[in-house]
């Protein structure tokens, strides 16, 4: 069996198997020949330790299913391989680079635009700083007789957009108006934090909803006419969910504080591709991220319960969506944006030259465009030049914020469309190499990501490398 990625034929007759000149592959064979040599299978990563699967049963990130990431095992791991004083994730969910990173007695800065994540990252950090075991008993208590009172306030009813309409029995909406109405009455802002979290975590359980991939299942009791149909055995109150989740919340903070305690770390709201620029230049010395993958994914509909609890309304959700870095074909290119907020420099018009003469990635663009009518949408070419273009800047801007020597590891899938694989990992290792970095190494897990049903039933069973890469700052 060849490598994962491997052409079948290293020649310019075929890619993966394909018929000697049905398609160009010529691009792509040079830029794998570029980096085959730092390209490794490795059995240091696992499936577990490159998901969020490693951080199931760990305290703190227990308490939401943000799935979105990667494991502090991952993140200390490859931390320790490094004498950095101080990190950064640009994409940083839960806040897992970050905290972990504290953890080991180095600063460390998370941006993240979903605010559920970082809303989970603070609740963790309150945890382990703010917040008064007592005291969080007393709210507890407090919060569940609140709950089992009968009044409530109108205006705090569950913020519905479209999309999870219906989501919640009667008696639930009317439970979740009382505990929102209790925590906006609360003052301490960790306290607030960790109810609110507490909150949010529960959505899903007692809910008529289930989260499939990038979609929500319903139960037919919803009365949504849906074609995934989903069947729940048992919903539970609002009130048993937030008592059981505020007591394993209470049982993590001794060793949250142990950990977490005293750690230096930032959360910063928003788009890398806008924050990042207001960061000092040579200011990090190492970077553990996971950007989120050209996969089609929209996260803004997989967690719609959580984000309408958090306020934001059809219109918001829709901005979010746009602002996020462009993975899914409803994304519209960012380009004048992003011309107007890099104005003053030349890095953002560098990006766009970076991911406009990438050849590989050209030739991938010109075989979907000219295979437009079969794909299953057409949005997918954008997505592909949006993505690129978008993980460009990003690129470029930590060229200018890694110090001399400083590494970044990065955790992305390779893709494939209309059978079509773009090898993400060595594009954007070009473009590193173009921002001042020198890939040391493409790891690669033994077991790659196969092809989706659909594209396999066309082309047969192909895997994509998963990989972890490498990148360290040149000096001078």
């Amino acid at each position: 069996m060849l490598p994962l990625g491997l052409p079948l034929e290293i020649s310019p007759g075929g890619l993966a198997g394909l018929p000697s000149g049905r398609r160009p592959v010529e691009a792509r064979l040079r830029l794998y020949q570029r980096f085959a040599s730092r390209i490794q299978v490795s059995d240091r990563f696992s499936r577990k330790l490159v998901s969020y699967q490693g951080n199931k049963n760990s305290p703190g990130f227990r308490w939401l299913k943000y799935k979105e990431g990667f494991s502090a095992g991952l993140v200390k791991g490859l931390l320790e391989q490094t004498a950095a004083k101080s990190m950064l994730d640009p994409f940083s969910g839960a806040g897992t680079s970050a905290l972990t990173a504290g953890s080991m007695g180095i600063p460390g800065t998370g941006i993240e635009i979903m605010p559920i994540g970082n809303l989970a990252a603070r609740a963790i950090a309150a945890a382990a700083n703010n917040i008064d075991p007592d005291s969080l008993a007393q709210a507890s208590n407090a919060i569940a007789a609140a709950i089992s009172q009968e009044s409530y306030d109108d205006s705090f009813l569950f913020p519905h957009v479209p999309i999870t309409e219906r989501a919640f029995p009667e008696n639930t909406e009317q439970d979740l108006a009382k505990a929102r109405e209790f925590i906006a009455g609360v003052a301490d802002p960790s306290l607030s934090i960790i109810l609110t979290l507490a909150c949010v975590s529960v959505l899903e359980e007692i809910s008529y909803t289930r989260k499939d991939g990038q979609f929500l299942r319903w139960d037919t009791q919803s009365g949504r006419n849906v074609s995934r149909k989903l069947h729940k055995a048992f919903i539970p109150t609002l009130e048993d969910s937030l008592r059981r989740r505020l007591s394993e919340i209470a049982a993590d903070i001794p060793a949250i504080k142990q950990r977490y305690g005293g750690a230096a770390t930032e959360f910063i709201d928003g788009s890398s591709l806008i924050e990042l620029r207001h960061l000092p230049t040579e200011s990090f010395d190492a970077v553990v991220t996971s950007p989120p993958y050209a996969n089609r994914y929209d996260y803004t509909r997989t967690y719609a319960l959580e984000l309408a609890y958090l306020g934001y309304d059809a219109d918001r959700l829709k901005e979010l969506r746009q602002a996020l870095l462009s993975a899914t074909v409803e994304n519209r290119s960012k380009r004048d944006a992003l011309a107007r907020e890099y104005s003053e420099s030349a890095r953002f018009a560098n990006a766009v030259a970076m991911a406009d003469c990438q050849e590989a990635l050209q030739e991938a663009l010109g075989i979907l465009k000219a295979n437009a009518e079969h794909l299953s949408n057409r949005n997918v070419i954008s997505l592909v030049e949006n993505y690129f273009t978008e993980m460009a800047l990003i690129i470029s801007e930590l060229g200018r914020l890694v110090t001399p020597g400083g590494s970044v590891f990065m955790v992305n899938d390779n893709v494939r469309y209309h059978g079509e694989e773009i090898p993400v990992d060595l594009i954007l290792s070009d473009f590193a190499e173009q921002s001042g970095f020198r890939c040391k190494a493409i790891w690669t897990l033994k077991q790659g990501k196969g092809n989706s049903s659909q594209q396999m039933g066309r082309y047969g069973r192909q895997e994509i490398r998963k990989c972890v890469y490498h990148w360290s700052k040149c000096d001078g």
